[in-house]
């Protein structure tokens, strides 16, 4: 787990990447910075849970959906059937291409939006 924050930075504007390809995780943490925002990277899905329940700061989690440990989608099935705890915008990035897989995913307490790897301009 690798945190980064500027000096600038406040919990308001705190995003966890979780992204087992350290190439993508890499440019998504960099765009990231560029745009003000702090960041707490993991490479697991399992880290990434550990630190959406320990740390309510985080308000926004950017998870690849099939991360080693807890995919993405089974995090976010997790924060949706808590209570009593902030809620965490969620972005799933995916290569999975099947309309029917995101309509499920997101009728079934999946994430708040759903981005396919490469991003198709169509969807």
């Amino acid at each position: 787990m690798t945190s980064s924050k500027s000096p600038a930075s406040s919990s308001a504007n705190q995003v966890l990447v979780a992204e087992d390809n350290p190439v993508v995780r890499k440019g998504l943490i960099s765009f990231l910075k560029k745009w003000g925002y702090a960041t707490i990277e993991v490479d697991n899905g399992d880290d990434a849970i550990q630190i959406l329940e320990d740390d309510h700061s985080v308000r926004l989690a950017i998870l690849d959906w099939n991360l080693p440990g807890l995919t993405g989608m089974q995090i976010c099935q997790r924060l949706r059937s808590r209570s009593g705890s902030p809620y965490v915008y969620t972005i799933i990035f995916s290569a999975r291409k099947s309309k029917e897989e995101q309509v499920l995913a997101l009728d079934g307490g999946g994430p708040t939006i759903i981005l396919l790897n490469p991003v198709n301009h169509q969807s």
